[in-house]
């Protein structure tokens, strides 16, 4: 058979790209959680007066409306929101596709899987994958890395921070849609509690 590992085996290759793929994430995830703007915090109570009206959790989206509303009342609030933007929007856009890349590992890991059980890759299953022992070994470190980076954000940057952070890019990225995301947005896709699709499909495992 084959090499796993081969350069022309498919299957190999294709989990080969995920764990890459996979540690790539998490080395990102950690190189950011030590950049977390303080303002996000809102820590200092000095933070809480000056920002508290233009930085959200995602009770944001239970009202958009109103919130942008009491913003557009107030000319300061306005300024002070679009400073905030300026300074804060590169930052918050590479924590916000670091996250969504955790969702398309999950996606692409779980797409591998069906692949398996469709019969894509020629001569492959999961049983087989299973009983090679590279092949072993990645799907378990696919699975591994995947835990860790779930482990990552939880432990490293605070459900409130991730909020805050999410909707500071929806606001900034997507001004004139102030609605809630749907799952089909890019931020409807990325939860900050990680409920069922960041989960493994359970009928892809032994």
């Amino acid at each position: 058979m084959l090499d796993f590992l081969a350069e022309n085996n498919l299957c190999g290759q294709a989990i080969l790209r995920i764990v890459s793929c996979g540690n790539a994430i998490i080395a990102e995830l950690l190189r950011l959680s030590e950049f977390i703007p303080a303002v996000f915090r809102l820590k200092d109570r000095a933070d809480q007066q000056k920002y508290g009206d233009i930085i959200f959790d995602f009770s944001y989206f239970k009202g958009p409306e109103l919130w942008e509303s009491k913003l557009e009342a107030k000319p300061e609030l306005q300024e002070l929101d679009e400073e905030f933007r300026e300074n804060n929007t590169e930052i918050v856009t590479r924590f916000y596709l670091a996250f969504q890349s955790v969702h398309k590992y999950i996606v692409d890991l779980n797409r591998y899987l069906d692949d398996l059980n469709e019969g894509v890759y020629i001569q492959q299953t999961l049983e087989t994958v299973l009983l090679n022992e590279d092949g072993k070994q990645l799907l378990c470190e696919a699975l591994y890395l995947y835990g860790v980076m779930l482990l990552v954000i939880d432990q490293k940057i605070e459900g409130e921070i991730r909020e805050r952070m999410l909707v500071s890019y929806y606001r900034y990225r997507y001004p004139w849609a102030q609605t809630t995301p749907s799952k089909s947005t890019a931020i409807g896709k990325v939860q900050c509690r990680f409920p069922p699709p960041f989960i493994v499909n359970s009928s892809n495992m032994i």
